[in-house]
């Protein structure tokens, strides 16, 4: 039990420094596309609500399940 709350707890800290990182390459990753140029804000944005529900949600089940 001891291993799998260890496991979890590393897991979660590298899951902080993916958010991290993403945060840090924002522009490059979730920025305007001149290659695409029929995306609009609009586009962007629900993308960029699902890339963060995602990761809140996964962040919330993991610390549930190291607290539980």
């Amino acid at each position: 039990m001891i291993l799998i709350k260890i496991a979890l707890a590393l897991f979660i800290i590298f899951w902080l420094g993916l958010g991290a990182w993403m945060l840090v390459k924002y522009e490059g990753l979730f920025g305007y596309h001149p290659d695409d140029p029929a995306e609009t804000t609009g586009a962007r944005c629900l993308n960029l609500t699902q890339i963060w529900s995602c990761w809140f949600g996964i962040l919330a089940i993991m610390g549930y399940f190291l607290f539980k």
